[in-house]
């Protein structure tokens, strides 16, 4: 019997799809981890219809040793590029295997949590992977065709992404659809339909709301406005509100761990050039019944500037208007204008302090 990604392969072009065997996650701009459970040390990866075994040696004080029989042969050998990573206290494992699917080979990613860390206790039996190879290409949505892309295998529970604004960049949940669900493009609902040789787009029966695309917020553009109301009741009209100003807005939570360790740069900036005409306004992802933890955060950490909380976790009015999928997120805007002066790769560690001060030298 012929297996799915042999059809695919044998549809070739035909299909509108290609299959990448390595760097899919790039593409995609992130991956979902599937979950490998150990018994004796043995476990399988998982991909449709096939299957490559795992072992692994995890010897107190000694090393870990990954096997993998990348063919589905039998045979198993070690995945050298296993190696281990401290985070604190722990120690991560990681690395990356081929495996040969249909006579070509793909690379899958692999990770697993320190087997005696507490706080990962649930996982100390897991291996954690994801596929890097996957499928892309021009599929036809009405009269526009659009790039498509998803990892491993075409499966109504996997997930794909629709380049619709053509910028090569995933722009998370209005470019993110699952293969087995309705979705709106350009005010059409459509859905995939997956069969042993092609992934076709069709016209759905069914309706469902088209998700608009996040705004360009790439430098020089105009920052979306909004109204809010801050942790000690002030009411926030952005950007007006900060006339005169550069404001940073900080979009974080006090589970976010890369958030917190930007903490430090965040404070020295604003203790330095706040009087020179800087205000940050922090948006709290935290979720609900937790505004007196994030009032008692702010105030211990000294983070002296307005902060929006609503409850709602990643579901908040400002984080969907701006599309945020990950924070830290930052932008640094003219209170004047509106113009977006600064994105988050100028905003954090060393580059938040050069940022500042160019900035601050321009407008004199």
């Amino acid at each position: 019997m012929t297996t799915l990604l042999a059809a695919m392969f044998l549809a070739g072009q035909g299909s509108g799809l290609e299959f990448v065997p390595t760097g899919i996650t790039a593409k995609l701009g992130g991956y979902r981890p599937l979950r490998a459970v150990l018994t004796d040390g043995t476990s399988y990866l998982v991909f449709g219809s096939k299957k490559f075994k795992i072992s692994l040696s995890e010897p107190e004080g000694g090393d870990s040793v990954l096997k993998i029989d990348s063919k589905g042969d039998g045979h198993l050998l070690p995945a050298k590029s296993w190696k281990a990573r401290k985070q604190g206290t722990s120690t991560m494992m990681m690395g990356a295997v081929e495996v040969e699917i249909e006579g070509k080979l793909a690379t899958v990613s692999l990770y697993k949590f320190d087997k005696n860390d507490p706080q990962r206790a649930a996982l100390k039996d897991t291996i954690l992977y994801y596929p890097d190879f996957g499928f892309s290409g021009k599929l036809s949505y009405g009269s526009e065709k659009l790039t498509t892309t998803f990892s491993g295998f075409p499966d109504p529970t996997n997930f794909v992404f629709i380049d619709r604004n053509g910028n090569g960049k995933s722009d998370g949940r209005a470019e993110s659809f699952s293969m087995g669900q309705p979705f709106n493009i350009g005010g059409t609902t459509y859905e995939f339909n997956i069969s042993g040789s092609s992934v076709k787009v069709m016209k759905s029966a069914k309706t469902v709301e088209e998700i608009p695309l996040p705004p360009d917020l790439t430098v020089g553009k105009m920052v979306p406005a909004f109204e809010a109301e801050s942790l000690d009741g002030t009411k926030i009209s952005f950007p007006s509100s900060y006339k005169g100003k550069v404001v940073l807005i900080d979009v974080w939570a006090t589970w976010c761990g890369p958030c917190i360790a930007e903490l430090p740069n965040l404070l020295k900036g604003y203790e330095k050039y706040h009087s020179q005409g800087v205000e940050v306004l922090g948006i709290s992802l935290d979720q609900a019944n937790m505004a007196d933890k994030v009032k008692k955060f702010t105030v211990d950490r000294n983070m002296a500037w307005q902060h929006v909380y609503e409850g709602k976790y990643w579901d908040i009015k400002i984080g969907k208007q701006y599309g945020v999928q990950a924070i830290p997120f930052c932008l640094l805007v003219d209170g004047d204008s509106g113009k977006i002066l600064a994105t988050v790769n100028e905003l954090r560690g060393e580059a938040l302090d050069k940022t500042l001060s160019r900035v601050l030298a321009a407008r004199r």
